[in-house]
C-alpha cells in the first residue's frame, strides 16, 4: 500500500487482513465508525453490540469481522474493517452490516480488498448473494459509488427482511455470476 504524507513524502506499508476482533480492538472500530459520520445513534448502538459480542464470543456467532491492519514500530493499528453475516431464514444470502476505512487510508483499495476477502469467505461457505443498505442523500453518494464500482447493483425489488428505511437503497452482489461485469443491468 502506498500512502502520501502531508509533506508529500511517500511511504509503503504492508496491509494485513485477518478475521476476528479482540476486546482491545472494539474502541478502535467504534471510533472509526463514529468518525465516518454516516451511522445513526441506533446504528452505532447495533455496531457496538456486534463488536462486543464478536470480541467476547466463542466464534459461534453469525457475524464475521475482518480487519485491515498496518504495523508500525511493533504497534498494530486497525485501518479498516468489514462486518457481515448470514440473513436468517434466507439460506445462502448474506448482509454486509458495516464497512469503514480510516480517512487517512481511504482511496487506497483497502475497502475493496476487504470486500474481496468477504466475497471469498461467503463463497467458500456456499453463499449466493450479498445485500447491503445505504441511505439516500449527498452524504452517502460516495458509499453508493463505491458499491457500484465493486459490482453491487441496486436492487429494484424489496424483500421483507431488507426493506430500506427512509428512502434508503438496497444493493445486491451475486456470487453465482461468473463474470462480475454481468452484474450491471
Amino acid at each position: 500500500m502506498i500512502q502520501q504524507d502531508m509533506d508529500n513524502s511517500v511511504t509503503t506499508q504492508e496491509v494485513e487482513i485477518s478475521a476476528g476482533i479482540s476486546p482491545d480492538n472494539v474502541e478502535e472500530i467504534l471510533s472509526m465508525i463514529g468518525a465516518s459520520g454516516l451511522f445513526s445513534p441506533d446504528e452505532m448502538a447495533s455496531a457496538e453490540s456486534l463488536a462486543w459480542d464478536s470480541a467476547y464470543g466463542d466464534g459461534s456467532g453469525p457475524e464475521t469481522f475482518l480487519k485491515a491492519t498496518v504495523t508500525e514500530e511493533g504497534q498494530e493499528t486497525i485501518i479498516g474493517f468489514i462486518c457481515f453475516g448470514p440473513i436468517q431464514f434466507w439460506p445462502g444470502d448474506y448482509e454486509l452490516y458495516a464497512l469503514a476505512v480510516d480517512p487517512q487510508f481511504q482511496r487506497l483499495g483497502i475497502g475493496s480488498a476487504l470486500l474481496s476477502e468477504m466475497r471469498e469467505i461467503i463463497s467458500y461457505e456456499g453463499g449466493n448473494r450479498i445485500f447491503l443498505e445505504t441511505k439516500p442523500g449527498r452524504a452517502f453518494e460516495s458509499a453508493r459509488i463505491f458499491c457500484e464500482a465493486n459490482y453491487f447493483v441496486h436492487e429494484q425489488r424489496y424483500m421483507k427482511q431488507l426493506v430500506p428505511e427512509n428512502g434508503g437503497l438496497v444493493y445486491r452482489y451475486d456470487l453465482a455470476t461468473e463474470n462480475a461485469e454481468d452484474q450491471h443491468q
